[in-house]
């Protein structure tokens, strides 16, 4: 299954708007949010886990023994703020993925030296 570039940063994005300190955000209200309903049930868990796997969620991705996910995200880590803050704004984001789109593939950290190297110009800092 491939990674969808797309979707990482709309869920890092519903991750963000959704969870507290309180409040995890499970499996069932994942699949529903609004944010992410362009997005199939097995795009949103793939991308949960390797945002998971990367060190950007924070929270319990796994399954029950019946082979059904169990999702119970808590928060973004800091490296998950640092590469939604570098990705947040739609010009930079739409700058970043079609610089990616030149190679066959990229990964979630050259998306996010992209990124920076975006902000860093529309700021004026190259």
């Amino acid at each position: 299954m491939q990674l969808n570039h797309d979707c990482i940063r709309d869920l890092l994005l519903a991750v963000e708007k959704h969870t507290n300190i309180d409040d995890h955000l499970y499996h069932d209200k994942l699949l529903s949010l609004s944010e992410l309903e362009q997005y199939d049930n097995d795009t949103i868990i793939y991308t949960a886990q390797k945002l998971n796997e990367a060190g950007y969620l924070k929270g319990s991705l796994d399954y029950y023994l019946d082979n059904r996910p169990y999702i119970a995200i808590s928060s973004l880590t800091y490296d998950g703020h640092t590469f939604l803050d570098t990705v947040r704004d739609e010009g930079i984001w739409k700058d970043t993925k079609q610089a990616a789109s030149t190679v066959s593939g990229a990964s979630v950290p050259v998306l996010f030296e992209l990124g920076s190297a975006f902000l860093k110009s529309k700021l004026g800092l190259s």
